[in-house]
């Protein structure tokens, strides 16, 4: 398109579009800046077994340090025929209780074994829409629930070259390896406690919104549970805040309406009834036993401290982070992963 003198004039007086970028730093600047070669600077960046001094060790780390190198993990991957990689898709829910935690345990097991975590954003693709989505990044394996690792998924996965295809959830399932880990157990491990303590009369809060899929399968596991004992269970659909629990509280305050105990499905909601049952004149345990579940650190410090059922996450982070690298390698899964699985009680004074 022409331009008049005038326009021209004062587009050449405007300032110059920004130039390229500082070039990225290459294996070989930091090379130069240690004084060694290439090869030692892949050796130490690396972590492999070539005997290096560690004088050289650290100046390698320092030069790297001051030029703020990233090694290119594609390419390392290209040079060793194999990704270290672990995809995980993020979890459809937000807010699923512990998961955080489990996945910066998990981060740290897997860098224990040389492998990197990596987060795929997508929380809803599944079967092999997901599968073709997450085979893309060329992971060395692929972590995730079998509600999403279908089996057409796992096939698709194996034949982009995925080594190792992890699935969680239950049940186990017979396409794949499986962590057989089950979110409802600690539901079932409350209520046992609640009706050896003499409980006849149950109540279960369910937690409604982003939450309320885990609390419903805990919710049908406390009235699968209570039912071989003849005992009814009462549904509570709550949210966490002092107006929704105020109803069901005062409620309770006639005892012909009251439950012997109450499983929470999480610990923060039963700090919360705690508080309104108090207030209400209700004592717990004496009235009404209260059970949780996560072992959460305000639990043991609050009077009556909370009993929980909880599982150990840490532990589990280590057998699926050493079940993946026991894939990568041929062998099978971890042999403590049943253990690691099984919740376990914190019996404190609230029930």
């Amino acid at each position: 398109m022409p331009v008049d003198g005038r326009r021209g004039e004062e587009l050449s007086r405007l300032p110059a579009g920004p130039g390229p970028g500082p070039s990225r730093p290459t294996s070989a600047d930091v090379a130069r800046r240690a004084g060694v070669s290439r090869a030692t600077v892949s050796h130490v960046l690396n972590g492999t077994d070539h005997p290096v001094s560690e004088q050289t060790r650290q100046r390698v780390l320092v030069a790297a340090r001051e030029l703020q190198y990233a090694p290119n993990a594609s390419a390392r991957a290209l040079r060793a025929g194999r990704s270290n990689v672990v995809l995980v898709p993020m979890l459809r829910s937000a807010t699923v209780p512990g998961a955080d935690r489990f996945l910066e345990n998990l981060d740290r097991e897997l860098a224990a074994r040389d492998l990197v975590l990596l987060m795929h954003g997508d929380r809803t693709t599944s079967g092999v829409r997901g599968a073709q989505a997450w085979a893309e990044l060329r992971p060395a394996a692929v972590y995730v629930n079998v509600a999403r690792g279908t089996p057409a998924a796992v096939e698709l996965l194996r034949r982009a070259g995925v080594q190792a295809v992890l699935l969680t959830g239950a049940p186990r399932v017979d396409y794949a390896p499986t962590v057989p880990l089950d979110p409802a157990a600690v539901a079932s491990l409350a209520t046992r406690h609640l009706l050896a303590r003499g409980c006849r009369r149950l109540a279960c809060l369910v937690p409604a919104g982003p939450l309320a899929e885990l609390p419903t399968q805990r919710y049908e596991a406390v009235v699968e549970v209570a039912s071989a004992a003849d005992v009814p269970v009462e549904r509570v659909d709550c949210e966490l805040s002092s107006d929704s629990i105020a109803p069901v509280v005062d409620r309770w305050r006639d005892p012909a309406h009251r439950p012997d105990a109450v499983y929470t499905n999480s610990d923060p909601f039963a700090i919360l009834l705690i508080d309104k049952l108090r207030a209400a004149g209700i004592e717990v345990p004496r009235d009404i036993a209260v059970v949780g579940s996560g072992d959460h650190p305000l639990g043991a410090a609050l009077r009556p401290a909370i009993t929980t059922a909880t599982f150990d996450v840490p532990a589990i982070a280590r057998v699926v982070a050493s079940s993946i690298r026991r894939l990568l390698d041929g062998s099978d899964l971890d042999p403590g992963l049943e253990a690691a699985l099984r919740p376990h009680l914190i019996v404190r004074e609230s029930g």
